[in-house]
C-alpha cells in the first residue's frame, strides 16, 4: 500500500541509496492507483521530499522522473515543472535534450508550433553530436517530431521521423491504440510523401500486419501494390474500396500525384526486372507504355519526370523511341526482389562462365593467364 511505500522510501533515504530511492520512485510513479489522478500526490512528493536530495540523483534519471510526473498535469502546469527542471541540467546534454524534447511536446500540444520547432532543433543538434544516448532520449524526439510533421507536413518528412521512431521503440513496445495510428498514418504518409518512392524499409516493419488486424487492410494491399508499381491492382483496388480511400482527405488530394507516383513506381520495376545478362539497358517506349498504361505519346515526360526526380538516369532516344538506363534509385528489397535479384545474379554468373568457356577455347593462352 501506500504507506509502505513512503516507508520504503523514507528508508533509503535515510540510508543514502540514492539510486535505489531514484528507482523506487519511479516504480512508486507508476502505481495503477494514481493513473487518472490530478497528480496534487506526486506535486507534494516531489517538493516534500524529491527536491532535498534530486543534486544527489542522476540527472538523466531525474528528468526521467520529472517528466513522468509533469504527465500527470494540464499541459501549462506540465511546462512550468519541466521548465524549473532545465536550468539545472546544464552540465548534462543527455538529460537537457530528454526535457527539451519534452517541452517540445508540450508546447505543440498548446498549439505553439513555433516554440515546439525551436526545441526540436535545439536538441537535434545535441542528438547528432553525442554518440550513444539514452534510447529514451531518441524515442521522445522522434515522437514529437514526428508528431510535429504529422500536423504541419510534409508527409514525407513525418514518413522519415516515423520510422526512425520505429527503429527506436517498435510497434509491439507502443500502446496497442498509438501503434495502430501510427502505422496508418505511416501508410498514408508513404502514398501522398514527395520522393517516397520505395516502401521496402516500410514493409519490412510490422506496419502491414497491423494495418491488416485492425481493419485497414486496404491499406496494406494498397502499399504493396504500389511499391509493386502494379497499376492493374491499383485500378482494381481503387474500383473496390473506392468509400474507404474517399474517405481519407489526403488521398483525395493527391489523386493526380498519386496517378503520376504509380506510373513512376512502375517504370522503376520495370527497370529493375530488365536488368540482366542478355539486357542492354534499353526499353522502348512502347514497352514503358505497355507496363505503366499511358500512352506512348505520355511517355517522353514520364521519363523526363522520372530523371528529373533522379529516380533514372540515362539517355533517351526520341527518333528510335528508346531509354537506354544507366542507373536506377537504389532501394530497399523486399523478399520477392531479393530472389528475383539472386535469379539475376545467377543468369550473370552462368553467361560470365560461358564468356570464359569460350575464350578458352578460342585462345587457350588467354584463358591461361586470366586470374577468374
Amino acid at each position: 500500500d501506500a504507506a509502505s511505500e513512503y516507508a520504503r522510501m523514507e528508508d533509503l533515504y535515510a540510508r543514502k541509496l540514492w539510486h535505489q530511492l531514484s528507482l523506487a520512485i519511479a516504480e512508486f510513479v507508476t502505481q495503477p492507483r494514481l493513473q487518472g489522478t490530478d497528480g496534487t500526490e506526486l506535486a507534494e512528493l516531489y517538493e516534500n521530499f524529491i527536491k532535498h536530495f534530486e543534486t544527489k540523483m542522476n540527472l538523466l534519471a531525474l528528468a526521467k522522473l520529472v517528466i513522468a510526473i509533469s504527465r500527470f498535469f494540464p499541459t501549462e502546469r506540465a511546462k512550468l515543472f519541466v521548465s524549473s527542471l532545465v536550468e539545472k541540467l546544464t552540465d548534462d546534454p543527455e538529460a537537457l535534450t530528454l526535457c527539451k524534447s519534452e517541452l517540445a511536446a508540450l508546447n505543440l500540444k498548446a498549439g505553439d508550433a513555433a516554440a515546439c520547432r525551436s526545441l526540436l532543433d535545439e536538441a537535434e543538434s545535441v542528438l547528432n553530436t553525442l554518440a550513444g544516448l539514452d534510447t529514451e532520449v531518441h524515442i521522445s524526439f522522434y515522437a514529437t517530431l514526428s508528431a510535429y510533421y504529422k500536423l504541419q507536413g510534409p508527409a514525407a518528412e513525418f514518413y522519415k521521423s516515423a520510422l526512425l521512431l520505429l527503429s527506436y521503440q517498435p510497434l509491439e513496445k507502443m500502446a496497442p491504440a498509438a501503434a495502430a495510428t501510427l502505422a496508418f498514418d505511416l501508410g498514408i504518409a508513404a502514398l501522398v510523401g514527395k520522393g517516397v518512392y520505395n516502401f521496402g524499409e516500410l514493409l519490412q516493419q510490422p506496419v502491414i500486419g497491423l494495418l491488416e488486424s485492425t481493419g485497414a487492410e486496404w491499406l496494406a494491399t494498397l502499399l504493396r501494390v504500389f511499391n509493386a508499381g502494379d497499376i492493374e491492382q491499383y485500378e482494381q483496388l481503387i474500383s473496390t474500396h473506392r468509400a474507404k480511400l474517399e474517405a481519407q482527405p489526403a488521398l483525395v488530394s493527391n489523386a493526380g500525384f498519386l496517378k503520376e507516383k504509380i506510373a513512376l513506381m512502375s517504370l522503376m520495376e520495370l527497370v529493375f526486372a530488365h536488368v540482366g545478362p542478355s539486357a542492354d539497358h534499353s526499353l522502348s517506349f512502347e514497352l514503358v507504355a505497355q507496363r505503366t498504361k499511358l500512352p506512348v505519346d505520355e511517355v517522353e515526360l514520364l521519363l523526363i519526370r522520372a530523371m528529373s526526380l533522379q529516380l533514372v538516369r540515362g539517355e533517351i532516344d526520341q527518333v528510335e523511341q528508346l531509354v537506354t538506363v544507366s542507373w536506377v534509385q537504389p532501394r530497399v528489397l523486399t523478399h520477392d526482389q531479393v530472389a528475383n535479384m539472386s535469379e539475376l545474379l545467377q543468369k550473370w554468373k552462368v553467361q560470365v562462365q560461358d564468356t570464359l568457356s569460350f575464350l578458352e577455347a578460342e585462345a587457350p593462352e588467354f584463358g591461361h593467364d586470366a586470374n577468374f
